[in-house]
């Protein structure tokens, strides 16, 4: 930590997921269980056709037995029958998953909303944790963070709303106690949150049975991963750490969540029993899963090649001194080779798994073809950078729901929202929001491939 730290930082502790042993943990300790926490998750599945509550509403009535013979009383009338539970109907197999997302998206809410009311802008754009940024940076935050405040309030909403129209009740916000004093715990808090809902998403999307819910999980996701690569970025590490993101279990992020929750979730009602469907995971069409593959081997191809060709025309010093990055600091200009030689690798990595995956299917992977990307400066470069990035999320986002494997939807999964950090970080250096939207478009395969074909010439 910075130990010139301006007065706006109060102390210099900066939380992370695993600093559940500070003041708060006392208070949590019977309440922030993996455990309670799937109860609150889960909760409030039922209809409100009178089939069942989410609040545990059955718990109040007796289930007859078999040897139970109703007691008459004053106002039993010999044709009145003995009160029983009404059966619960089982409930749509995407509730639960979709509870889930949004107990999450509830406790990103609600930390933006209290941070942001906390903390004035000044005291977020004087943090300890911003100080190696220059102006132009530390004078965006606020305004992105309140985007993202916004993101995760729509993502409430439009979660909940799928639930209702699926015959559930959407489970409510809880309270929280996120632990953070400062404006750079608060960046810190931010960061670890942002990070783990990106690893939830991929966790639980390959258990999704509705295309549709699908692909509009899938344009979460990306989302999710903007976030957070941008405060990875804030918070000095890297906006994309891994090739590919690595998902969590659905137990691992509610023991991550639950750290921050001290509203007591017990007694929330039981798992409700799912309607039997299976996963339907694949569009109606004649698309192979090593036609998919090779879809993306085929972007893979390209965005491996600009970046190899443009990181050898274009040094470290020309790209810094790029006129779009004129508004940055002298430190964030610095970064900015590295950062891209990271992306090039992460193509080059992309490749080199879709190739090896085509192979373990049977089939052969697509070849890298001849290119020009039509850049002249590295403005330009940077430029047609931001468009592939954004196009190579979309592209993943259209074809998940085309893939029936597990293990190469999960794989799809990760790179996707890998791409999404990088087209984060690109947009952001060509002086635009990062996360210009709460649900990131899909495209059609035929809709990229008009994209790509503009820079194929062989």
């Amino acid at each position: 930590m910075n130990p010139n730290q301006p007065a706006s930082d109060r102390d210099d502790s900066t939380p992370t997921t695993t600093d559940s042993d500070r003041s708060r943990s006392s208070r949590r300790a019977f309440l922030g269980s993996a455990a309670t926490l799937s109860a609150l998750a889960l909760a409030g599945c039922m209809g409100d056709d009178g089939s069942g509550s989410g609040s545990g509403g059955g718990a109040d009535t007796a289930m007859p037995t078999e040897t139970s013979t109703p007691t008459p009383t004053e106002t039993m009338t010999e044709t009145q029958e003995p009160e029983t539970e009404t059966e619960m109907e089982p409930v749509d197999p995407d509730v639960p998953i979709l509870n889930y997302a949004l107990t999450l998206e509830h406790l990103e809410n609600a930390f933006y909303r209290e941070g942001l009311d906390e903390f004035s802008d000044d005291e977020l754009m004087n943090a300890s944790v911003l100080s190696e940024f220059g102006e132009q940076v530390r004078m965006e935050v606020p305004m992105y963070l309140a985007t993202v405040g916004e993101h995760e309030a729509a993502h409430v909403e439009a979660l909940s709303a799928t639930v209702e129209q699926l015959g559930g009740t959407p489970v409510e916000e809880a309270e929280y106690d996120f632990g953070y004093e400062t404006p750079s715990d608060f960046f810190g808090v931010a960061q670890a949150l942002e990070n783990t809902g990106v690893a939830a998403y991929a966790g639980a999307a390959p258990s999704v049975h509705s295309n549709e819910i699908l692909a509009a999980a899938a344009g979460i996701h990306s989302v999710e991963a903007r976030h957070a690569g941008f405060l990875n970025l804030v918070n000095g590490d890297s906006p994309f750490p891994n090739a590919v993101d690595e998902a969590m279990s659905m137990s691992e992020v509610l023991e991550i969540a639950g750290g921050f929750v001290t509203s007591d979730t017990s007694g929330m009602g039981e798992t409700p029993e799912t309607a039997s469907t299976p996963i339907a995971r694949k569009a109606e069409d004649d698309t192979s899963d090593v036609d998919v593959l090779n879809y993306a081997l085929t972007l893979e191809h390209l965005e491996n090649a600009f970046y190899r060709e443009g990181l050898d025309e274009f040094s470290g010093g020309e790209l810094m001194e790029a006129d779009v990055l004129s508004p940055f600091s002298e430190d964030l200009r610095m970064a900015v080779p590295d950062h891209l030689a990271t992306v090039g690798e992460h193509e080059a990595a992309h490749v080199e798994a879709l190739s090896a995956t085509v192979e373990q299917l049977g089939g052969t992977p697509v070849e890298e073809a001849e290119y020009d990307f039509g850049y002249e400066t590295p403005s330009e470069f940077f430029g047609v950078a931001q468009a592939l990035e954004n196009t190579g999320v979309a592209a993943y986002a259209g074809a998940a729901p085309t893939v029936t494997n597990d293990d190469v939807f999960a794989a799809a999964i990760g790179i996707h929202s890998v791409e999404a950090r990088h087209a984060g970080f690109l947009n952001e250096l060509n002086v635009e929001s990062p996360f210009p939207a709460a649900v990131d478009e899909s495209m059609s395969m035929s809709e990229v491939r008009e994209v790509a074909g503009q820079f194929i010439v062989n």
